[in-house]
């Protein structure tokens, strides 16, 4: 079967996408069987796993279209052996996930702000891809559920094996977790925003200079001490939405745009560059969680905790739908690659 799927695979498109062109409104990237993938829709998912908080290994407008199209290969497959989805669980999904996400940006009018859409239009979009996620799980649950061993084929295996070419394997444990963080308020964001434009202003303007802001106040112990530098770094040894920005500095004497990632909210500033590496300064800002917000999310976990005891949903469920852990939530809570030695 698996040759069957990839044999619906035309791929119109080999290369990375290059997103900003001007003139030019959308445009179809890649094409899988009868199905286009679109320029708006890369970016679109683009901005849900930034708002989901995904980091992605790699440039986003490569990896982000690539797993679109794994996806519409599972799609394209799943129509052609009718799997359907329950409609009502499609819905849930979507419901938690809207609820969650005007929960974790403040309001609606807030998200439909971030991603330029109507509300109802972000919930239309979030259902099909609730639809299609869940239709791509049964297909991928199809074809290993075709995969049959039996123990005896298991043991005639081992058993050719030499006893020497064994691996010790350490015990292991099984591990699912569901993690909740403290939201930061609006207030606070918007308030290191404003600092992050005041330093633009003062450098841009000639008042200070870049590595003195950096120095007295970057968060970043790494590089605080040396004005922000970072030294000379590839695009793949920087985190995506930074290297997007850095790359594209052309201007020594401007500062960048501010950058969000993972650690918090960057302003960078170009030195040179050297082919295919860059070297630049940045100053950090972390947003600060209050005791408030952190008393909050305990309260959250010992609410989510007493609903577990009360069956009141499965702690895969809570895994999938709550948890803000992105290396787990999709794989129901469960850790992977974690062995501990007895």
């Amino acid at each position: 079967m698996m040759k069957k799927i990839l044999s619906v695979f035309f791929l119109a498109c080999c290369s990375c996408l290059v997103m900003a062109q001007d003139n030019v409104i959308d445009e179809i990237v890649w094409v899988v069987g009868d199905d286009a993938i679109l320029r708006s829709d890369i970016e679109t998912q683009r901005l849900y796993n930034q708002n989901e908080g995904v980091r992605l290994d790699g440039d986003p407008y490569c990896v982000i279209p690539e797993q679109m199209a794994i996806q519409k290969l599972y799609l394209n497959q799943a129509k052609i052996d009718s799997i359907t989805v329950n409609e009502n669980q499609v819905i849930q999904s979507v419901d938690q996930w809207m609820n969650m996400a005007v929960n974790q940006i403040g309001s609606r009018e807030k998200l439909e702000e971030y991603f330029g859409k109507k509300f109802s239009q972000i919930k239309d979009e979030r259902k099909e891809a609730m639809r299609e996620q869940q239709v791509v799980q049964q297909m991928q649950q199809q074809l290993i559920g075709e995969i049959k061993l039996t123990p005896s084929e298991v043991r005639k295996y081992f058993s050719q094996l030499s006893q020497d070419s064994l691996p010790n394997i350490p015990t292991t444990v099984e591990v699912q977790i569901v993690t909740l963080e403290p939201k930061i308020p609006f207030e606070e964001t918007d308030a290191i925003k404003a600092r992050l434009r005041d330093f633009t202003e003062q450098v841009n303007s000639g008042k200070m200079e870049f590595s003195t802001l950096a120095r007295l106040y970057s968060e970043d112990p790494g590089s605080a001490s040396r004005g922000g530098e970072l030294g000379f770094m590839s695009k793949t040894q920087l985190l995506p939405e930074f290297a997007n920005v850095a790359f594209n500095l052309k201007d020594p004497k401007r500062v960048s745009q501010i950058v969000q990632t993972e650690y918090g909210y960057h302003i960078i500033q170009l030195i040179e560059k050297r082919g295919d590496r860059i070297n630049c300064r940045h100053i950090l800002l972390k947003p600060k969680v209050s005791d408030k917000e952190l008393a909050d999310a305990t309260t959250r976990l010992d609410s989510l905790y007493n609903d577990l005891q009360a069956n009141k949903f499965t702690f895969e469920e809570a895994a999938t739908f709550v948890s803000y852990d992105k290396d787990t939530r999709n794989n129901k809570g469960l850790m992977v690659n974690q062995d501990y030695e007895s």
